[in-house]
């Protein structure tokens, strides 16, 4: 069986280059093998159908590209090996997709950015073993070859947004290239790289509340590593009635996306939204980022962590924040989705029970941290910045530690592992016994 390749193999190098509206990427692959699965596969959000056979086509006789299984992959159409250089013409896709980055951002003018991560592979023996390969696998434990991607952009007017080395194991984060993009404007340590058609009302909220964001992150939790945060802000234009936005975050590195006539003017809600969506993804580069975690089963560490930290800095902002809203939100879906393992979330695709039922458990850290969450998360992060991951069972030894009550983290260890037969009951278990006040609405569902 092939397992995962050491650091040290030599790694698949990608180069991208920009032709004209199009792309031509450049694989060179370090070994030979019938099959080669991209790390990310997720489908596009708009048909959950896969978003690489509507803008790919590989120009390399003998080479297709298929969907087999979850995965999106270059597989050998003769039997033979796949061609060490495999080389593919794309055009930017824009769309978003199912809980992944989006391939590329258009950015006003004749500028675009394009995600390095879709490009990350890995092989296999076998075709085959694509079709039952689930989502989140260690690498370590698979019939996999992770050699790792280099990713290489060529052009003129080219630069990286945020902090990267262009290289990735497996699916870890990267970086977008960005072609023909205007230069960042800086201020207080934090840049902007804005759509020249963004709304100069969001442009400016989003240049000016940023680095206050950062400021306060930095000074409750330490240095994040991030030598200098970067927003990238995209807008997506009128086609839509209303306004709306998504995003994501990489490293040293928020991507947020716009767009909708209503949007157009100032938006309160909007505004808002963004506000909150900032400071979760900026608490990122230190949950995240300054510490990972050790698999997927543990990212509601992450997720909820950061939800409670945006909690924090955005009401510490802005006295109108209507923080408990988003804390009973999390409870009411939490009471509703933890009836499954929280730990098995990623691997059903449910991902909304790693922040609802992570922000319950970090409001529950932070009362046992007597009322502040960021001190817990620092002596978390401090405590592990040298391996830069966390587990699951190191989070929940550290709030032993902070309560002096095994309880808490029992029940916790609970809902994480097997999930309940009764959610609502077990959280307003866990709320009563942290001492966190709370009553139950007319659903039963405990509220703060």
């Amino acid at each position: 069986m092939m397992v995962s390749t050491p650091a040290t193999a030599e790694p698949v190098q990608v180069t991208v280059a920009r032709q004209g509206e199009a792309f031509v990427a450049d694989f060179i692959l370090p070994a030979d093998a019938p099959a080669w699965g991209f790390w990310r596969s997720a489908t596009a959000a708009s048909d959950d159908q896969p978003w690489r056979a509507k803008t790919w086509r590989v120009l390399t006789p003998g080479v297709t590209l298929v969907r087999r299984g979850r995965w999106d992959a270059l597989v050998a159409t003769n039997g033979r090996p796949v061609p060490r250089h495999v080389r593919v013409r794309l055009a930017p896709f824009t769309g978003d997709l199912n809980a992944d980055y989006v391939p590329a951002l258009r950015l006003g003018g004749g500028s675009v950015a394009v995600f390095d991560g879709h490009f990350a592979l890995f092989s296999v023996d076998r075709a085959a073993v694509l079709d039952s390969l689930p989502a989140g696998f260690d690498p370590a434990q698979a019939p996999v070859g992770d050699r790792g991607t280099a990713v290489a952009f060529k052009g003129r007017n080219l630069r990286l947004a945020g902090d990267i080395d262009g290289y990735r194991r497996g699916e870890s984060a990267g970086t977008y290239g960005l072609f023909g993009v205007p230069r960042a404007s800086v201020r207080n340590g934090v840049a902007t790289v804005i759509d020249s058609e963004l709304p100069r009302w969001i442009a400016d909220d989003l240049a000016g509340f940023t680095p206050r964001v950062i400021a306060i992150l930095t000074s409750r939790l330490g240095p994040s590593g991030i030598g200098q945060p970067t927003v990238l802000a995209a807008w997506e234009g009128i086609g839509r009635e209303g306004a709306s936005m998504n995003g994501g975050t990489l490293k040293g590195l928020i991507l947020m996306r716009f767009e909708g006539q209503a949007a157009l003017h100032e938006i309160p809600a909007l505004r808002n939204m963004a506000r909150w969506f900032i400071a979760h993804e900026a608490s990122h580069f230190w949950l995240g980022q300054a510490v990972g975690y050790e698999t997927a089963r543990d990212t509601w560490i992450m997720e909820g962590g950061a939800d409670l930290l945006a909690v924090r800095t955005v009401s510490a902002l802005d006295p109108n924040f209507d923080g408990r809203k988003v804390l009973n939100d999390a409870l009411k879906d939490c009471s509703a989705l933890a009836k499954k393992p929280v730990a098995g979330a990623i691997e059903r695709g449910d991902t909304r029970t790693n922040y609802a039922c992570g922000a319950v458990f970090a409001l529950v850290a932070e009362k046992a941290g007597n009322g502040d969450f960021f001190a817990f998360a620092k002596r978390l992060i401090d405590a592990n910045r040298t391996k830069a991951e966390v587990n699951s069972a190191i989070w929940l030894a550290a709030l032993d530690r902070a309560s002096g009550q095994p309880a808490l983290s029992r029940t916790m260890r609970e809902l994480l592992d097997k999930g309940s037969p009764d959610p609502k009951a077990a959280l307003a278990g866990l709320l009563k016994a942290a001492a966190i006040p709370y009553r139950l609405n007319a659903n039963g569902v405990p509220q703060l």
